[in-house]
């Protein structure tokens, strides 16, 4: 029985490239699109600028534009998965931001375990745990970082 489910593990683990693959292509798009759109779209970008005075950011109109570069460019780098480990630490961080200035101050929740639930239901914190597993997983297999990591000598890049 044991050599069963070592067998089951072994096969799990050699396709975990899958599901890290298809979240860090698939956020990877989703933030390219949405960077892209407030960058790209004036209206978008209005709604991001607005946001920024209403919770008193300096500078608001460089804020909007720095945030929105952010999320096309680092998008576009997990997509690829080009720089994976910075590209999902700098949205870590636009969404720890995100989190702390807008999102949190939806909740309408009494008591805490109503709050907690209100709190792991916004998107921004799945977001969030997604990115901070690609810190720490890196790119998968299938990546321009694991393309590249041979020719420089890097390692800690999966095969």
């Amino acid at each position: 029985m044991t050599h069963v489910i070592q067998n089951i593990l072994t096969t799990l683990r050699a396709g975990e490239w899958m599901p890290v693959t298809a979240a860090r292509v698939l956020i990877g798009i989703f933030f390219c699109i949405s960077g892209g759109t407030k960058l790209f779209v004036k209206a978008q970008f209005g709604v991001l600028e607005k946001t920024m005075v209403q919770i008193h950011v300096p500078f608001p109109h460089w804020t909007a534009l720095f945030v929105a570069m952010v999320e096309f460019a680092c998008g576009a780098g997990l997509a690829l998965g080009l720089l994976t480990p910075i590209c999902a630490a700098m949205l870590t961080m636009d969404m720890i931001v995100a989190i702390a200035t807008t999102s949190i101050h939806t909740i309408q929740a009494s008591g805490f375990l109503a709050w907690l639930d209100d709190f792991l239901y916004l998107p921004e914190v799945l977001y969030v745990l997604i990115l901070v597993w690609l810190v720490c997983s890196g790119p998968g297999r299938y990546s321009v970082d694991g393309l590249i990591a041979p020719r420089v000598g890097a390692v800690g890049v999966e095969r």
